[in-house]
């Protein structure tokens, strides 16, 4: 590692003043905006009903890490004239490894004892979280974010530090060749550019059936970042201490309330399958909004005050550990599944509990590190500089070879369950148990050969006319049911993953060359738009169309199915509605142990449930 990055820098552009400090100001409403964001994270992974947006919460964290990254290289950069970048990398990895390596060895340990069949699973996910890649391995493994109906890695969350980790390597290196050269004002606008190019990324790279690509690659995710960076370069760690008064304190104190309630009801009213969100810069705009909060929290006004208070401080201070630890919780106590208890009561405890293990780790591991604990031991050891080197990646690597080691396959374990004598199908996929995401096969343009029931089918011959059936992986799963009960002309475009607002064009482009009814069985995997549902039913011109419902644990199953008999209702003539719900809740055992595809007989009950629909008045 190279000792400097810059010697010096040119002292009409950098103040190199070397009587200051280095060190950013303190600001209660930076840790009170973090609570913030933390909240809107655990929120929203407790699939409340109210918190679809509180995903952008990673984003307000990218935002603040790219300020105070950048505030800390400024103020070096200021005080001394130079930036010592193996005193940035340590402190850094002193701040985030430790708690890491202890949330990826505890979650390891822990599914060796309590699910010792699925620990095998975990090792490419452990060894990419601690090399900071994680958020690749998804993109390459395809695993979605809110999309998994079966149990989730425990360590999926953990993309975000990877996308901060590869940020926190290349932007100093950038941060410092662009600074040497210009002034703070246009590196700002450098950083602003790099931003929306960020963006544009992102909006092009998009795919409304799977936002995978851009939701997890560092090049699309960066927008935030960079905007915080934009900020530190033009709002240096001297401004905080400047005294305000008149109108450009109320205007920042307006500001920063307006941009704090935009926050909040984006945390509230986003969702994650919002097409405007990946192609219009919602992200961007996210990291925007949280910029000006966070020059106003910096502050002593009034949403420094509302953002300072003890509880939010508490919350803030401990908010990395918090998200760290959150979602192995989360994962391993699932209401009604792994805990028969009732959700409130399941969703206290692991609030209680994710706030417990935040608490010791940030008391017993993450503060005396950070306060040079492990340098006062190598000191006291008389290790020099590359003996501390070489024990951090001996201790990294020894524990990469210990996650190894676990996460092979237990002695005397058992061999996972088979279907083939089952009326239910084990989850092999994030999203289809009935088929691999990772060798999905490719939509059908015509009949579409699947696995049959293994029960006949009821009396009642199938429809008239060749049909199409437009859905995701649980009309790929049934297929076979489909054709049997509908007709060996039937055509099953199924694709796992897809989103309702991709039926439109699929159905129009089946009615330019086909004169049968239509199915649409979608909805599973985002939320659907009325936009849309009119849209499927101005291309299906005369035909009749029927709309299946969905039965899926996610918060957008009870809008979807409204939305969608609010759509039957108003085009009554051609239009009809399967309440798979329905059909579910009087009979569980039609889904499997996800609680969302169908088992062997579901797919009969819901192919002949489609056939009553296409068929009767």
């Amino acid at each position: 590692m190279v000792e400097q990055l810059v010697k010096r820098a040119d002292p009409q552009r950098v103040g190199a003043t070397r009587a200051r400090s280095a060190a950013v100001p303190y600001a209660p409403g930076l840790d009170g905006l973090r609570a913030i964001a933390v909240l809107a994270v655990l929120t929203y992974h407790l699939e409340l009903p109210w918190a679809g947006g509180g995903f952008l919460g990673v984003e307000v964290f990218f935002t603040l890490s790219g300020f105070l990254v950048t505030q800390l290289l400024v103020g070096e950069l200021r005080a001394r004239g130079r930036v010592d970048a193996k005193a940035f990398f340590l402190a850094r990895a002193r701040r985030l490894v430790p708690a890491l390596v202890a949330c990826v060895v505890a979650t390891v340990v822990v599914y060796r004892l309590l699910l010792p069949g699925d620990v095998g699973e975990l090792r490419a996910d452990a060894l990419a979280s601690l090399a900071y890649v994680q958020n690749w391995h998804l993109v390459i493994a395809g695993v979605p974010y809110g999309e998994a109906f079966a149990r989730p890695s425990p360590m999926l969350h953990i993309w975000s530090l990877g996308v901060e980790g590869q940020l926190y390597l290349i932007w100093p290196l950038l941060f410092v060749g662009v600074l040497a050269m210009v002034a703070r004002r246009r590196a700002a606008a450098f950083a602003l550019l790099l931003a929306l190019s960020s963006a544009v990324v992102m909006a092009l790279l998009f795919d409304p059936d799977s936002n995978i690509r851009v939701y997890y690659g560092t090049d699309a995710r960066a927008s935030g970042f960079l905007v915080g960076a934009a900020l530190a370069l033009v709002y240096g760690p001297e401004a905080w201490s400047r005294r305000l008064t008149g109108p450009r304190r109320t205007i920042i104190d307006v500001a920063g309330l307006a941009a704090l309630v935009a926050l909040l009801v984006a945390f509230t009213a986003a969702s994650e399958f919002d097409t405007d969100l990946y192609t219009h810069g919602g992200f961007l705009r996210t990291g925007l909004l949280a910029a000006v909060v966070v020059v106003a929290a910096a502050r002593n006004g009034i949403v420094g005050a509302v953002l300072g208070r003890g509880p939010l401080i508490w919350l803030g201070r401990r908010s990395y550990g918090i998200y760290l630890y959150h979602w192995p919780i989360f994962v391993l106590t699932r209401p009604g599944i792994d805990i028969p208890a009732p959700a409130w009561l399941v969703d206290t405890g692991r609030i209680v509990a994710t706030l417990l293990v935040a608490e010791l780790s940030y008391r017993l591991l993450e503060t005396p590190i950070r306060r040079g604990a492990i340098r006062t031991m190598l000191a006291r050891a008389r290790a020099g500089t590359a003996a501390a080197l070489t024990c951090g990646v001996l201790c990294m690597a020894l524990t990469a070879c210990g996650v190894v080691a676990v996460t092979g396959t237990p002695v005397g374990a058992p061999p996972p369950s088979s279907a083939t004598d089952q009326d239910t199908e084990p989850p092999v996929g994030a999203t289809d148990p009935a088929v691999d995401p990772t060798t999905e096969p490719a939509p059908t343009t015509g009949p579409t050969a699947g696995p049959g029931p293994t029960t006949a089918p009821p009396a009642g011959g199938p429809v008239a006319g060749p049909v199409l059936v437009v859905g995701d992986s649980i009309t790929l799963g049934s297929a076979g049911a489909l054709q049997q009960v509908l007709g060996p002309q039937t055509t099953v475009d199924g694709k796992v993953g897809r989103q309702f607002s991709t039926a439109p064009d699929l159905v129009a482009s089946w009615a330019a060359t086909n004169t049968g009814p239509v199915v649409v069985d979608l909805g599973a995997n985002g939320t659907i738009s009325a936009r849309d549902v009119d849209a499927v039913m101005s291309a299906a011109g005369e035909r009749r169309v029927v709309f299946v419902g969905i039965s899926v644990p996610r918060r957008w199953a009870d809008g979807n199915n409204a939305t969608l008999r609010d759509a039957v209702a108003r085009h009554a003539a051609q239009a009809r509605f399967v309440d798979w719900g329905a059909h579910v809740t009087e009979d569980p055992g039609l889904v499997g142990p996800d609680s969302v595809h169908p088992t062997v007989r579901g797919r009969t009950v819901l192919a002949t449930a489609i056939r009553d629909a296409l068929t009767g008045p």
